[in-house]
């Protein structure tokens, strides 16, 4: 049987962190370890026989060198990157389990969803990413879809043979987010092929509030996307990552053009109307759902607002390297104080 060793970078004791341990303590697979890597030393007691391993990075806050510590400190065969804010389906390691039967599989790439009972804004905020219209060709990562072969995933539900980790030399520690872009393209050249994306091992991943924290993580992804699709094409330079900045670049500058042709005013509304329509079906999907105008307008507005900020970020990271600028966290809670 394969033992998994998850591994958790935390800035602290959260109340999402307690949340992953309960539902962590209900897995259906008995080989298995937790290692959960805070800033400085913390305690806690975990309860239960399942075996959790607290470590410190002794008041570095990056989530990379966390991660590369835990791996070294992990016994198992698989190692397994989770989120603070995340927590897994009882299933979730058997699934993996049967994918890693194949000696082959060298990674693999899990959905995230959003669980279920959450508040309106956080819920909408997983509308939001779960529209292909927002999110385009990696919507699945924010549901269930059809299995697939992958060139990039993120490390809220990432799976990563020891040692093909170690081969790589694991995480740099120069980019947060985009560590997990960058150790996903380390591992296609390494290997000389894309890794598997299962629906079946399924974590639940929460979201940030529409709207503000929706949108400064957009903020973020955007800027390192941007920066990354300078540096590294194989994985970066797709067109639906320039979509974003082509459509806001167009919205501002367009009316410019009127003045040279009537043409160009044409095809200026015609893209126009035809966003607003796809807005407007993205929706009417929401609201068959929710049964609420209010949802279809959030929804509408976020996936609006995440094009607009997402582009704008792109441009400016694809020209200017961004600083690694972690979370904030709430010194009472514990938890983010930002998105």
């Amino acid at each position: 049987m394969i033992k998994f060793s998850v591994i958790i970078p935390v800035r602290k004791i959260t109340d999402f962190l307690q949340e992953s341990i309960a539902h962590l303590k209900k897995v259906n697979y008995e080989n298995f370890e937790v290692i959960i890597v805070t800033d400085n030393q913390e305690n806690f007691d975990f309860g239960g026989d399942r075996k959790f391993i607290f470590m410190d990075s002794q008041g570095s806050g990056n989530p990379c060198l966390k991660r590369n510590l835990a791996v070294k400190r992990a016994s198992g065969n698989v190692v397994v990157f989770l989120d603070d804010d995340a927590y897994p389906s009882r299933d979730w390691l058997n699934w993996a389990q049967e994918d890693f039967s194949d000696p082959t599989v060298y990674a693999l790439g899990g959905p995230a969803i959003t669980p279920p009972n959450v508040t309106f804004l956080e819920k909408m905020s997983g509308y939001v990413l779960e529209s292909w219209l927002s999110s385009g060709g990696t919507a699945y990562r924010h549901k269930e879809n059809s299995a697939r072969k992958i060139d990039d995933y993120p490390t809220v539900n990432l799976f990563v043979r020891k040692t093909a980790f170690e081969s790589v030399g694991g995480f740099i520690l120069d980019f947060w987010p985009g560590e997990d872009t960058k150790l996903s393209l380390d591992l296609v050249k390494k290997y000389g092929r894309k890794f598997l994306y299962d629906p079946r091992p399924v974590v639940y991943h929460h979201r940030r509030f529409l709207f503000g924290p929706h949108l400064k993580q957009i903020s973020r992804y955007g800027k390192h996307r941007g920066q990354f699709a300078r540096l590294y094409p194989e994985t970066s330079r797709k067109f639906s990552y320039f979509t974003p900045s082509l459509f806001l670049t167009g919205l501002v500058l367009g009316p410019f053009s009127f003045v040279l042709s009537a043409t160009f005013k044409l095809l200026y509304f015609c893209v126009l109307w035809l966003y607003v329509g796809l807005l407007l079906a993205e929706g009417a999907k929401v609201y068959q759902k929710e049964n609420s105008v209010k949802a279809a307008v959030y929804v509408m507005a976020g996936i609006l607002l995440t094009h607009l900020v997402y582009g704008a970020n792109f441009i400016v990271g694809f020209i200017k390297r961004p600083t690694l600028q972690l979370k904030a966290v709430d010194k009472k809670t514990g938890n983010y104080s930002e998105g």
